[in-house]
């Protein structure tokens, strides 16, 4: 099947989303409104060499949903998105992300730097945020090959774009996890220092946020843990992140939950 033609007038050109609702694929009608499970926290930490993401993997309601909810992926080699709102418009707006960078790329032969990605991602969130109840708000990271670093971006519900210098943080354990990123970051950290952090503060927020989920020792379910760097993006195998998240719980069992003045 080719693709659909288009007059010179209404071609949507490299716009996924344009395209999409030209075809009548895609529509996005106003809802009422309506309790559906929400994905919790993720973080992003900046170090040398690349950034850190973490995210809890518990969906919730008026009850836990799911326990093991994906909240980051690859959008591509270089870029991964994390969500929080709205669980299943969040894995809609992570397709929906995934295919219009793939899309632009066929369309335009060329490829999106990190941040036109970014840009690109705003009107969709304002699209779906200003049409429906269901609102998302994602975080998006990667590696930049022209910069040689890391960078992170965050949004506001209207679909507003910023950079993050340092780190960022979604969903409803973030004033628990950004307590945690503010007393550790520092610009010289380095990756096995920002893995240290960043499993750290969704401990934090798992601990004190009912919505977020934390180390799971009962069902041996851990948040995820990924990297951006110029090797591109990598997810830590699962033996490894449950042993950061023992060692961290091993601490707080020692002084019986007790903070002991350090960044612990």
């Amino acid at each position: 099947m080719g693709l659909p033609l288009f007059s010179a007038g209404g071609d949507p050109g490299p716009s996924f989303v344009k395209y999409a609702e030209m075809s009548g694929l895609v529509d996005f009608p106003p809802r009422p409104s309506a309790e559906s499970p929400h994905a919790t926290t993720v973080i992003a930490v900046r170090y040398v060499g690349g950034v850190v993401m973490v995210g809890d993997r518990q969906a919730t309601s008026n009850y836990i949903a799911s326990r093991d909810v994906r909240k980051i992926e690859a959008a591509d080699r270089f870029t991964a998105i994390a969500i929080s709102g709205s669980a299943a418009r969040g894995m809609e707006f992570i397709r929906m992300a995934q295919l219009s960078f793939e899309h632009y790329e066929k369309m335009t032969d060329a490829s999106l730097s990190l941040e036109g990605k970014a840009n690109y991602l705003s009107p969709i969130i304002q699209r779906n945020n200003l049409a429906t109840p269901l609102m998302v708000i994602p975080l998006l990271a990667g590696w930049d090959p022209s910069r040689r670093e890391g960078r992170i971006f965050e949004y506001d519900g209207a679909g507003g774009c910023y950079e993050r210098r340092d780190f960022a943080t979604i969903g409803s354990g973030s004033p628990f996890a950004e307590s945690a990123l503010r007393l550790g970051f520092r610009t010289d950290l380095d990756r096995e220092a920002a893995l240290e952090l960043g499993a750290l503060a969704i401990y934090e927020a798992g601990d004190n946020d009912p919505s977020t989920g934390g180390p799971d020792f009962v069902r041996n379910l851990f948040p995820m843990i990924v990297t951006l760097d110029e090797n591109g993006f990598s997810e830590l195998p699962a033996d490894e992140v449950a042993q950061r998240f023992t060692t961290i719980n091993d601490r707080r069992s020692q002084s019986q939950g007790v903070a002991g003045g350090s960044l612990r």
